[in-house]
């Protein structure tokens, strides 16, 4: 009978000991983990302009050389973007979908929807 105690004891000191593992190490591990995720989100993140009511918001922005501006269509109608520097942009860009373009040089450049030229837009990029 002590035998079988002493063995209940162990298994319940064992898994003691394992929870005060986890109590211990489990705030630094959050905190790591909640570090490393604000740091992606971040690094995805840039300039962002949303298309609703057919309109581009922000209609114009600025930003440092090698930004990303992303478009995204909230609206309920598809639209498209098109740059007067000729850079590629996108005849259709359906609702709920993105478009990013990455703007290397300093300058202004002007956009309209591919679809409803009367929608404009601008980025300006800063030199720095």
């Amino acid at each position: 009978m002590v035998a079988t105690r002493h063995r209940r004891m162990r298994k319940h000191v064992g898994l003691l000991c394992a929870m005060m593992g986890l109590l211990v190490t489990a705030p630094f591990t959050l905190v790591v983990c909640a570090h490393i995720a604000h740091a992606a989100t971040t690094a995805q993140e840039g300039a962002k302009v949303s298309i609703a009511n057919f309109a581009f918001t922000l209609a114009e922005m600025a930003i440092a050389p090698g930004e990303s501006v992303t478009w995204t269509n909230d609206d309920g109608a598809p639209h498209g973007l098109a740059f007067h520097d000729g850079a590629p942009g996108t005849d259709l860009l359906l609702p709920g979908t993105s478009f990013s373009r990455r703007f290397d040089r300093p300058g202004t450049y002007d956009y309209h929807c591919a679809i409803h030229p009367y929608m404009t837009g601008r980025v300006v990029v800063r030199a720095q």
